[in-house]
């Protein structure tokens, strides 16, 4: 299957708008079934049929999916959860849990068996069928750090930080506050594309904290934005 399609019909080129009004002037007598099939582009078969039935729906063409929308919002919400908590997954990762759900869930599938994962078309179209994910370039993030990033903590901190600039009158001397932070580079440490939420600020992904080869840099900045 080719990564981009390109019709070799004309089929269904109309909209179901046309539809709609061609139906419209079909039962107000504005023309017969073959002028207003040439107006709006639809045919007269479709017309007729469409009359009768009362289904003003346009017909998707091509092979169905696997999973219906219901179950890639489920997908989808798992991909974002992982996400959250600082496991962001790869597209390998996807395609993976797509043929474990449709097998778990007794969904008829084409997917590759022997890989146990969907294709790669299958998730191009997945990208592109849920613009709200995109594929980003993961930050590493230690497990002791992310395991500091909870509720309880961030409120201690908060607390703490609140009580210091209060006993020491610097609530309103922005210059007299400095904040002072060691950032390791790490050299051989490189987490690969992963797939997240689109305009996510930060994506991070949970790393071992036993590295290689590190350059520390020690930053000290006030308030007011002053190194």
């Amino acid at each position: 299957m080719p990564r981009n399609y390109v019709r070799k019909n004309v089929r269904a080129l109309w909209s179901e708008e046309d539809l709609r009004n061609a139906i419209e002037d079909l039962r107000n007598g504005r023309g017969s079934v073959r002028e207003v099939s040439r107006t709006y582009n639809v045919p007269a078969r479709t017309l007729m049929r469409r009359m009768s039935s009362g289904n003003l729906s346009k017909e998707k063409l091509g092979r169905k999916c696997c999973l219906t929308l219901v179950h890639e919002a489920s997908l989808v919400k798992y991909i974002q959860n992982m996400e959250k908590h600082g496991f962001a997954i790869t597209s390998v990762d996807v395609k993976k849990l797509a043929f474990s759900f449709a097998t778990k869930n007794n969904i008829p599938h084409n997917f590759n068996i022997d890989k146990k994962q969907a294709g790669h078309d299958w998730f191009v179209s997945f990208m592109q069928r849920h613009p709200e994910l995109s594929i980003r370039k993961a930050q590493g993030m230690s497990i002791a750090r992310a395991q500091g990033m909870n509720k309880d903590e961030c409120g201690r901190y908060f607390d703490l930080l609140g009580k210091i600039l209060t006993e020491n009158d610097l609530v309103n001397t922005p210059r007299k506050i400095f904040n002072i932070d060691e950032s390791g580079l790490q050299l051989n440490n490189n987490p690969g594309k992963v797939v997240a939420t689109k305009g996510a600020k930060t994506v991070n992904c949970v790393t071992s904290g036993e590295k290689g080869e590190t350059v520390s840099v020690i930053a000290c900045v006030n308030a007011e934005g002053h190194f």
